[in-house]
């Protein structure tokens, strides 16, 4: 899959299935939205050396502190030597080299939920050394910028391709058309909040960590169904 915007940002979806992960260029500039599973590398890896070849990488950038985001971040650092970003209250999380379990949002995950934490830990791996921690916003290039969107985790962030992308992560879900809510959230009304915030961006085209894209049109309607007063 492929997006352009009006002033000429390219974005590509570089894999999918279990995770999905974005490429985005923006005049010289270039960024990778979170990076799968490890059973998606060799899809990964290959559409990166499609696109990029022999260049550097600007940015890695990670939506949340989750395993099944990063898992071939080091891989990635290795071989495109891009600056990894990350919202700054969970760079310490993948530091850490675990990623605990968010809480469930139905009857099943909130099951799956439990068990997990009493686990004390989703999965393991790697340990990952940031190079940027975010706070709120980050611009990185003319047409692209990271915002704070909390509620899926608490450090969980969003990048805005020229005000007309947004590439979520997972503060909302592409994976039924009739519902973006996640299965999985800490903080329910501040991700209804963060949906909120990247509606205002102006975004047209919304694009998840799992599924496929969202539209305006259902944002707005999710947001009137689940909205706070």
């Amino acid at each position: 899959m492929k997006w352009v915007t009006t002033n000429g940002c390219e974005v590509y979806q570089t894999s999918g299935g279990r995770s999905n992960s974005y490429l985005i260029f923006d005049k010289g500039v270039s960024f990778l939205v979170d990076t799968s599973i490890k059973k998606s590398r060799k899809t990964l890896m290959g559409k990166l050396n499609k696109f990029l070849g022999e260049k550097e990488l600007s940015y890695l950038i990670l939506t949340h502190a989750h395993y099944d985001h990063f898992e071939n971040v080091n891989i990635i650092k290795e071989k495109y030597r891009p600056k990894i970003v990350i919202q700054s209250s969970e760079g310490e999380i993948l530091r850490q080299g675990n990623s605990l379990i968010p809480k469930g949002t139905n009857i099943l995950t909130r099951i799956i939920a439990g068990v997990g934490r009493k686990l004390n830990r989703l999965s393991s791996y790697e340990k990952i050394f940031p190079d940027i921690l975010v706070d709120d916003y980050y611009f990185l290039s003319p047409n692209c910028y990271l915002i704070h969107t909390p509620g899926h985790t608490k450090g969980s962030m969003s990048l805005i391709v020229d005000g007309e992308i947004a590439l979520v992560g997972d503060a909302m879900f592409g994976v039924f058309s009739w519902s973006i809510f996640p299965p999985f959230a800490d903080d329910v009304p501040t991700m209804i909040q963060s949906w909120e915030k990247l509606l205002k961006t102006g975004c047209k085209v919304f694009l998840p960590g799992h599924g496929t894209s969202n539209s305006r049109k259902i944002l707005k309607k999710q947001l009137e169904r689940h909205g706070l007063n």
